[in-house]
């Protein structure tokens, strides 16, 4: 049985209520799986080189996705 609405929530429209913006929560958490991925690497191994790689690529594929993510908001 869902819960009823609020009163205050009911009169806000849609676009004022506060929403969680998930690609920079996963963007977030991409990040420290990186940083924590390059500390283990570099302490395992030392080796700066495969850290500089692995710190490149993690922000690439950050970088890329939130690029697309913010052109797709911008053709909405």
């Amino acid at each position: 049985m869902p819960f009823p609405q609020s009163v205050k929530a009911a009169v806000l429209p849609r676009s004022e209520r506060w929403t969680i913006d998930w690609i920079d929560v996963w963007a977030f958490s991409l990040g420290a799986i990186a940083l924590s991925l390059a500390a283990l690497i570099y302490f395992a191994d030392r080796d700066p080189v495969a850290v500089s790689f692995v710190l490149v690529a993690f922000a690439a594929i950050i970088g890329v996705v939130l690029r697309e993510s913010v052109r797709k908001r911008e053709q909405d």
